[in-house]
């Protein structure tokens, strides 16, 4: 059975162990993770969902990108001016609060947004929704629209650059933007090898970001901010279906109504790292001979986004433990090259020893040859001296009273004839 992940991963409320006064126990209730929206918090594409972790220090980091092709000529516009990029950090603290910072475009202006979690799922009754409330584009950039583009960078009569709102934008008062939202999940099936299948439904409703626009859908006779897909005005709702391809990772099929447009896509996770692909906008069809708008508003756009999901404890804690796994590498390496080194040393020194014992035998050998030759010189010597010692000994002991014979007389010699 797959194991139900900790913490960040599920909003689980424990089952009581016996009846509280006057009812019945409370039911478990596990919620999968929501995934980063494109522009805030956590929730579905654009809306937020009645959600907070359940562990503290969950964090999750999200960079998406819009593509809008405001130019009348396609080809005057590259890649990089199509694309208006956004990058969020969101933070879930003490399992009821969750707050962030995002930045808008390559500008980039800035906005925080916090949520504050007044109910859990069935922590009342199985049947009560999560209940929270929340605020988005909080700070100065209060001339913000839907898409976050309000302002931008132009230069002034000295030649600095400066951030300005563009004319079309000064009448939005967006920051902040607050809201309140329900979320119900619903379970499809038990838990299995792998996961569970579910379905969850928001409805909420908000100002600012949700329902202004900014006056120029009353000061223009043509919808120019938005001519279709507001069911009513401030009054957004998101619904995800969830599945479990595997093990270790998540498919989520979602759609909403962001109180403008209607907007549907796809997000698949794998162990924390996100990826996300949507359309927004389905319901105003294509852009090609629409020009209200100021080419920006009220054509289907694509959207995508990466991002990572995890807990700053885990993270700081793998960041130490990495580091002192980092340091006992380090020391098994140079203790594997001392091991080494030492090893080679020993076999010098065994080379060096066989080498003295052979020199050592060697010499032994040519002393011991000059010793046996100069004993044998010395006995040869004594040997001698005893012969001539024995010599002169007999000689002195011979007896003496034979006299010596005279010498004989030579004859006479006779002539030669």
């Amino acid at each position: 059975m797959r194991t139900p992940p900790p913490g960040a991963w599920c909003l689980a409320i424990a089952v009581a162990t016996s009846a509280p006064v006057g009812g019945a126990p409370a039911v478990a209730q596990q919620i999968e993770p929501y995934g980063q929206t494109l522009q805030f918090g956590t929730g579905y594409i654009n809306v937020p969902a009645a959600w907070v972790s359940s562990r503290n220090a969950d964090v999750w980091l999200a960079i998406s990108a819009k593509d809008i092709p405001s130019f009348a000529e396609r080809s005057k516009q590259g890649l990089a001016s199509r694309m208006n990029t956004n990058l969020a950090i969101d933070t879930h603290w003490a399992r009821r609060f969750a707050v962030g910072l995002s930045l808008y475009s390559q500008n980039p202006e800035w906005g925080a947004f916090a949520q504050a979690l007044i109910l859990r799922d069935g922590e009342l009754s199985p049947y009560l929704p999560a209940i929270a409330v929340g605020a988005r584009n909080i700070g100065k950039y209060d001339e913000e629209d839907r898409f976050l583009i309000g302002r931008d960078v132009a230069l002034d009569s000295t030649g600095r650059s400066r951030k300005r709102a563009g004319h079309r934008f000064v009448a939005f008062n967006t920051a902040p933007t607050l809201y309140v939202v329900a979320t119900k999940d619903i379970p499809l099936s038990t838990y299995s090898s792998v996961g569970r299948t579910s379905i969850s439904l928001s409805i909420g409703y908000g100002n600012g970001l949700f329902s202004d626009d900014g006056k120029l859908n009353t000061n223009n006779p043509a919808p120019v901010y938005n001519n279709s897909g507001t069911i009513a005005r401030g009054l957004f709702l998101g619904g995800r279906f969830v599945i479990h391809p595997s093990l270790n990772t998540t498919l989520a099929v979602l759609a909403e109504n962001d109180a403008w447009d209607w907007n549907a896509g796809v997000s698949f996770d794998w162990r924390g790292l996100t990826a996300g692909l949507y359309g927004t906008e389905l319901e105003a069809g294509g852009r090609d001979g629409y020009q209200e708008g100021f080419n920006v508003y009220n054509y289907a756009k694509l959207n995508f986004s990466i991002g990572y999901a995890g807990n700053l404890g885990l993270i700081s804690g793998g960041t130490l433990l990495r580091s002192r796994i980092t340091q006992l590498e380090r020391e098994r390496q140079r203790l594997r090259t001392e091991i080494a080194w030492r090893e080679r040393r020993i076999q010098q020194l065994e080379n060096e020893i066989v080498v003295a014992r052979q020199a050592e035998l060697a010499r032994l050998d040519r002393l011991r040859e000059e010793l046996e030759t100069e004993l044998h010189a010395e006995r040869t010597a004594v040997r001698r001296a005893s012969d001539r010692l024995r010599e002169l000994e007999q000689a002195r002991t011979a007896p003496a009273s034979r006299p010596p014979e005279p010498p004989r007389a030579k004859p006479p010699s006779t002539p030669e004839r």
